[in-house]
């Protein structure tokens, strides 16, 4: 199945998408920040090792992927003038 392109979109889904694009990409950005955070604070009480790093950074292609989304979506908005 193959996902609808955003002009493709009625408006009420466009804008769906755009509010629930944007929450999951806040919510991903805060989730990373406190794990990254907490991963220094315990390398530097000597509790971690560094390769612990590894996790917040390999999830933060998803961040810009999602930005890139979310970007898209709000120029179909204004495309369409609901934005």
């Amino acid at each position: 199945m193959e996902p609808q392109k955003l002009t493709e979109l009625p408006n009420e889904e466009l804008l769906k998408k755009s509010k629930t694009t944007k929450l999951v990409a806040g919510m991903l950005i805060g989730v990373l920040i406190a794990l990254t955070t907490l991963n220094l604070f315990n390398i530097f009480n000597g509790k971690q090792h560094w390769g612990v790093l590894a996790v917040p950074l390999a999830l933060m292609p998803i961040v810009f992927i999602t930005y890139n989304s979310v970007r898209e979506i709000n120029k179909e908005l204004r495309s369409r003038g609901l934005l």
